[in-house]
């Protein structure tokens, strides 16, 4: 469609970029990037952990996709509208008989069935399985003893798949957190994104570190890797650059990096202390001549 759209607005001598204004949504990059990095975690390999800290029942949790198990929980408890309302009678009896602790009410919450097209979906359904300040596991675990509901019980999950699944949760809270800051902005945000992806990555990578999330490495990996990928293909992309410019301007691959940080020079909460953050002195420089010469 951009490419028809450039040789329409071409032929009336209008100057247009297909490749240059196709400008990829930031949620939905984020969400493939995670979802690769879900698909990795069934995917074990105990030689990439040199530490050895991949023990056996770590190992299974992963491989049997710990994720999926959660899934299934999730879809049992919410199969119906009556196994619906038990699972919120649980919470109401447990708060009326103080079952979850003298001092604690449980909001009544259903459980969350994740969507591969809704963003963050997957962290947003463990999240509420695992949510500890709000003993929702424990609820959960009420209502699966019950005895009408002995047919549920073969999907309550032990505590290894408990662990494995929190930290499977901390690894998806980062992108979840950094797509809904930048989602949330009711103003244009065409210039957050490049940062955007910048602080996701470095945030990822820190999860490499030792004492992190080690464990998941492959995973996490993927999904920089993906992230990665999309970053270089946007790295044409001159739409950043419209607001200031006009002309058809032939660009090097050198000053395709420029252009697609000139959008974050021009805000004038960033101007040019992303680029001396992120890429140095000498590309403020170089970006300092090329906006001069753009206008």
């Amino acid at each position: 469609m951009l490419e028809e759209l450039q040789n329409v607005l071409r032929a009336k001598g209008i100057p247009f970029h297909a490749e240059g204004n196709h400008i990829r949504c930031f949620p939905h990059v984020v969400n493939v990037a995670v979802q690769t990095g879900l698909a990795q975690l069934t995917d074990v390999d105990k030689t990439i952990y040199v530490d050895d800290s991949m023990n056996p029942e770590y190992q299974s949790a992963l491989s049997n996709d710990v994720v999926a198990a959660a899934r299934r929980l999730v879809s049992a408890c919410r199969a119906s509208g009556q196994r619906r309302e038990d699972y919120l009678s649980t919470i109401r009896e447990g708060n009326s008989t103080h079952a979850f602790g003298e001092s604690i009410e449980l909001p009544e919450l259903e459980l969350l069935r994740d969507v591969d097209t809704r963003w963050s979906s997957i962290f947003l359904m463990v999240d509420r399985v695992l949510t500890k300040t709000l003993n929702i596991f424990e609820a959960i675990a009420r209502f699966l003893n019950d005895p009408k509901h002995d047919d549920l019980r073969c999907h309550a999950l032990d505590q290894k798949q408990m662990q494995v699944l929190d930290e499977i949760r901390q690894f998806l809270q980062l992108p979840h957190v950094v797509q809904e800051l930048l989602s949330a902005e009711m103003t244009p945000t065409l210039s957050q994104a490049l940062p955007a992806y910048e602080k996701l990555l470095r945030g990822l990578k820190g999860m490499l570190a030792p004492g992190k999330l080690g464990k998941l490495a492959h995973g996490i990996s993927a999904s920089i890797d993906k992230l990665q990928e999309y970053l270089l293909r946007a790295r044409p992309t001159r739409m950043y650059s419209l607001a200031m410019s006009t002309s058809d301007i032939s660009c090097t691959t050198h000053s395709n990096v420029l252009i697609l940080i000139l959008t974050s020079v021009l805000n004038p909460t960033i101007k040019f202390q992303f680029l001396l953050d992120n890429w140095g002195a000498t590309h403020v420089l170089d970006a300092e001549q090329w906006l001069r010469d753009a206008v």
